[in-house]
């Protein structure tokens, strides 16, 4: 019995640590994100910060601070975009782009490759940005929707504390509620 309980303390502490390292890891990007100055720069869940594009700095400092995985979703033909792909090659850093040009990208499909780029990862953080993180909102409203069954409402007010502003109207009458 004294065995079981020493063996059951040590697990909850295990797991204790391995929760609090994913958390301290979040929250030094979070706080690093701020710090170089990443526009509108949020983090609505342990391991998940949105933003705008990062320059090749602010990427490098977010990498060192231990996001291992960066989403992008502007299309490769945006004015600043295209360069990540370069970055990462050979790297031990994941990067992957899906192209949101606009209200007519907010399709059931791409939300459904989104969601699977966000849970293709092993407890990393991730960092999920456009232009300005406008996108990033629109992308986690319809995910929270059309994926996780999550109500309209709840999804698009999820949208707006994501940073959803210019594809507000768009969202609202996909999920069929009032902005």
């Amino acid at each position: 019995m004294l065995i079981r309980n020493a063996l059951t303390i040590l697990i909850l502490l295990l797991l204790a640590s391995c929760s609090s390292e994913t958390t301290d890891t979040n929250e030094d990007a979070l706080s690093v994100a701020t710090e170089i100055g990443l526009l509108n720069v949020n983090s609505i869940e342990p391991d998940l910060i949105l933003g705008g594009q990062p320059t090749l700095e602010q990427l490098q400092a977010l990498e060192e601070a231990g996001v291992q995985n960066f989403i992008s979703l502007r299309p490769k033909t945006e004015g600043g975009a295209g360069w990540e792909e370069g970055y990462v090659d050979g790297k031990d850093t994941q990067f992957s782009r899906l192209p949101i040009s606009g209200a007519g990208s907010l399709t059931k499909e791409n939300v459904e490759i989104f969601s699977r780029l966000l849970s293709d990862r092993d407890n990393e953080t991730i960092a999920l940005y456009c232009a300005s993180g406008h996108r990033d909102g629109a992308m986690l409203a319809l995910k929270s929707f059309w994926v996780d069954g999550v109500d309209a409402r709840t999804s698009f007010n999820l949208g707006v504390q994501s940073g959803m502003t210019s594809l507000t109207t768009a969202v609202s009458e996909i999920l069929g509620v009032a902005p």
